[in-house]
This record gives structure tokens, sequence and C-alpha cells, in this order.
């Protein structure tokens, strides 16, 4: 063996089973290979989709929250001071950055930059720190032989991804 051989960094982790059971005129055979990559990819998707989610949630409250305060809404406005309660805590380290008129809070347009690109490198460190290739298919074939000796049997095979 070389102890100079490449390194492959995206090896894929596959694991297969084969299971055969047998009767009189009855045979079956499962076959089972498991990609661990692929399953890894999909727990990747979906801390993604979590995460762009609340993105999207707090893009979404900080748009209004600019609106709101383009438009001079009544702070005492239960909307209003709903909207402003729940993101004044995002738009807190923004605050002072820059001087703004009364009505353009460009410091709460600044904090969803901030938010966005935020989110964006936190799904790109996770993806390369998790990120490996693979996934899971199963392979099912009966053979069933029926009275009346030899050319008589039905095989059925089935495939699950």
């Amino acid at each position: 063996m070389s102890a100079n051989q490449p390194i492959n960094e995206r090896a894929v982790d596959r694991r297969e089973e084969t299971v055969t059971t047998q009767q009189p005129g009855y045979a079956a055979t499962e076959q089972v290979t498991r990609d661990v990559a692929a399953e890894r990819r999909l727990r990747l998707f979906q801390i993604n989709r979590i995460l762009y989610t609340i993105l999207g949630v707090l893009e979404i409250l900080l748009g209004l929250r600019f609106l709101l305060k383009l438009i001079s809404a009544n702070v005492g406005s239960g909307f209003a001071g709903f909207i402003y309660g729940i993101t004044n805590v995002f738009v807190a380290p923004f605050t002072g950055l820059i001087g703004t008129p009364a009505n353009l809070e460009v410091t709460t347009l600044i904090a969803m930059a901030v938010y966005a690109l935020l989110v964006w490198v936190i799904v790109r460190v996770i993806a390369i720190a998790v990120d490996r290739p693979t996934a899971r298919s199963v392979t099912r074939s009966t053979r069933e032989q029926t009275p009346g000796g030899t050319g008589n049997e039905r095989i059925t095979r089935t495939i699950i991804s």
C-alpha cells in the first residue's frame, strides 16, 4: 500500500446489505443500499430551509418597519407598535450608525443587508463543514415458482429510492 495515495475528500459512504428468503416454490431477495452522504445532504437542505425561512420572516418584519417609518406611521397604533417592538432588538446594533432623516430609517436597510449576509455565511460554513456525497435505494426481487415445473416462474423486481 502506498503512503502517497491521493485522498478522496468527497468519498461516498455506501452500505449494502442483501437478504435472501427461500421457501419451497418461493424465493425473495432484498438488497438495501444506504447512501449516508445523501442523507447528510438532506439534513443540510433542511437546515438551510429553516435558516432561510427565519431570515425571510426577519426581512419581512424589517421591511414593514422601514415602510412604517417611511410613511410616518403612528407609534401609538397597535400594529406599528407591535412591529417596532419586535424589530427594535434587531435594529438596535445599527442605531446611531449614520444620521438619518426623520422618516427615512437607513439603519433598517443596513440591518436587513447585514442579516441576509450573516445567514448566507452561516449556511455556507455549515455546507462546507458537513457536506459529503451519498443516497439510499432498496432493490427487492421476488421469484415465485408456481406448480407445473420450470418455466412457471414469476419474478417481481421493485426499486425504491
